[in-house]
């Protein structure tokens, strides 16, 4: 018996009759439909985690208030019991996307709670009047539009397709609720972690002619891109792009001051284009490059 059953007054797409059983429901769904169309669900008590390439239309749970498919958006959905939901696609639009369900049983075994979906964020959310049923919709994170589109896209035959999308499935299934749980609440950094972001740090000191990207310094300093963001926020009250920009700046004040070229000190702290220099300059210090030059003391920081 799967876990979610559907119902149109269309034909369904092929993909919403696929992998399924009592304890995993896998629905790899590509529609593009010639009319308007509404569509019915019936889900056992289950958790579901759903990423969305392209969407249009809407859906609800229960009673919950409609929330609207949009492009890029991931969502998680937990019932403690059997419930009605409805849908509806608009002629002419396409809906692209991967939904996944799991099992009470399969959720205790992995030891995950309803607590969970109480975590706080940026997304929109919507309940059901008896507190049964509950959609959380999101942006989805960069780890879950990986997944999803993996599992969209898998060419695998048979029972190797089987096993790559259950497999991804967990996968899917881990990030989201990292995803909930991390976002909003800083992690604490560990001797290892503290050690790599004041490496990134230094390497960013010293080498401020760069054309620094995110992956590249996250790479020599061997941290996580996540690790690199959160840490340099919890460290320095900024993200790497803003403190990076304050030290160039520092810098450029200081060659400045010595007597420096605004050409040469353009250069010195990874400015190509002198006139883009000088418009982030000012904005930073006030006054253009060559006035401060002529006007800061030596030595001024």
């Amino acid at each position: 018996m799967a876990i979610n059953h559907y119902l149109s007054d269309l034909p369904l797409p092929p993909a919403l009759l696929g992998l399924a059983d009592e304890e995993l429901d896998i629905r790899l769904i590509e529609a593009l439909l010639p009319h308007d169309s509404r569509a019915f669900a019936h889900s056992e008590p289950s958790l579901t985690v759903a990423y969305y390439e392209h969407g249009s239309g809407w859906r609800q749970f229960a009673d919950t208030a409609p929330l609207a498919f949009r492009d890029g958006c991931g969502c998680l959905y937990h019932a403690s019991v059997a419930v009605e939901g409805e849908g509806f696609l608009p002629a002419g639009e396409r809906l692209r996307g991967v939904n996944v369900s799991f099992s009470v049983d399969t959720l205790a075994r992995l030891g995950i709670g309803e607590k969970l979906l109480e975590a706080s964020g940026p997304w929109e959310r919507a309940n059901s009047s008896d507190g049964q049923a509950h959609l959380l919709q999101f942006p989805a994170p960069q780890p879950l539009r990986r997944i999803g589109l993996e599992m969209l896209n898998c060419r695998l035959p048979g029972i190797a397709r089987d096993l790559f999308l259950r497999g991804k499935a967990l996968e899917m299934l881990a990030e989201t609720l990292d995803h909930l749980q991390s976002h909003g609440q800083p992690r604490a950094l560990g001797g290892r972690d503290m050690a790599r972001l004041r490496c990134a740090h230094r390497l960013l000191t010293e080498n401020l002619d760069r054309a620094w990207t995110l992956e590249s310094l996250a790479d020599e300093a061997q941290l996580s891109l996540r690790k690199l963001k959160e840490g340099f926020r919890q460290l320095h009250g900024k993200g790497v792009y803003a403190l990076l920009q304050d030290l160039r700046m520092q810098q450029a004040a200081w060659r400045l001051a010595d007597g420096q070229r605004v050409a040469e000190v353009a250069l010195a702290v990874g400015y190509s284009n002198p006139s883009h220099f000088a418009k982030v300059f000012r904005r930073h210090h006030g006054m253009a490059p060559s006035e401060y030059g002529r006007t800061a003391p030596a030595g001024r920081s």
